[in-house]
């Protein structure tokens, strides 16, 4: 059982809860998800199952989507609703255009503090493990980029927002930003993810309807089906093996209409998914960067 299961994660449950769900159904040899979501936070989860794990390094880095709703005028100790409240500002409503304003200034390349209460490791501990012992740390401070971010309803005290963005972004720091450049302070509300690469809303399905065994294949997403975007090569069945030794072989076509360092999806004849290559130029040859094996 090779692919991958694109979950519609739940507000309560931990992204890891998710896979001790799908473990109670099937004895994985590996199993993994991308890109950790908060335990209040819902949306779309990608889970890798067996040789699908393979290729997570290509579909990390990747851009990623979200609905938000901030809360202006409250400061909480986590950065969301879930956590402490710090302070409480009573403030009237902004005119739209400041709010919209204020979003359209994080657009590009920002700097970010990881919240306090993050998995982030400082001194090999979570942030947020130093955090709840009482022993103040200095928070990393790391680069993000903001592709899009749109104002979708304004009602006072709460603003609906959709984000575009890099991999990394904290949403929760990025409403704490814009409250307190609003002079106001402002926390995270709600957090939906509704893209994650290639992976949208609509393919998302809710843990509920995984129930049996045969639910994981009804749903599973194949490998062959997976990094659409990237190009694919077939690979003559003579040439097969060398690969499998950890061999490069010669690119499919012209090296003219290939980039160097470009990624290529290999396939068999038969149309199975070989495993991912890298084109060398140089050589004129893709070389195996992940081999799947079934």
């Amino acid at each position: 059982m090779n692919g991958y299961l694109i979950i519609d994660k739940k507000a309560g449950m931990s992204s890891y809860d998710v896979i001790r769900r799908l473990k109670r159904l099937h004895k994985f040899k590996k199993i993994g998800y991308i890109g950790t979501l908060d335990r209040n936070a819902t949306g779309i989860l990608p889970v890798a199952l067996n040789e699908g794990v393979k290729l997570i390094p290509f579909l990390e880095n990747v851009e990623k989507q979200y609905r938000a709703k901030f809360l202006l005028g409250v400061t909480t100790e986590t950065q969301d609703i879930e956590g402490k409240v710090l302070t409480e500002t009573p403030t009237g409503p902004f005119d739209r255009q400041v709010i919209e304003d204020a979003l359209a200034s994080y657009l590009g390349r920002i700097t970010q503090r990881v919240p306090a209460y993050s998995s982030k490791k400082v001194n090999r501990k979570p942030l947020y493990k130093w955090a709840r012992s009482g022993v103040q740390v200095e928070q990393p401070v790391k680069e993000v980029e903001i592709f899009d971010i749109t104002l979708l309803e304004y009602t006072h005290p709460h603003l609906d927002v959709e984000v575009t963005c890099s991999k990394g972004t904290y949403i929760r720091a990025l409403a704490s930003d814009l409250g307190e450049r609003l002079g106001c302070g402002a926390t995270l509300f709600t957090l939906k993810r509704t893209r994650h690469g290639e992976f949208t809303e609509e393919m998302g399905t809710d843990i509920d309807c995984f129930k049996i065994e045969q639910d994981l294949l009804n749903y599973l997403l194949p490998l062959e089906n997976i990094l659409g975007s990237v190009r694919g090569m077939v690979v003559e069945t003579a040439l097969e093996k060398f690969l499998r030794h950890g061999m490069p072989v010669p690119i499919a076509g012209s090296a003219r209409d290939w980039r160097h360092g470009e990624a290529a999806r290999l396939f068999n004849r038969q149309g199975a998914l070989i495993g991912v290559g890298i084109a060398d130029l140089g050589s004129k040859t893709i070389k195996i960067k992940r081999l799947i094996n079934y």
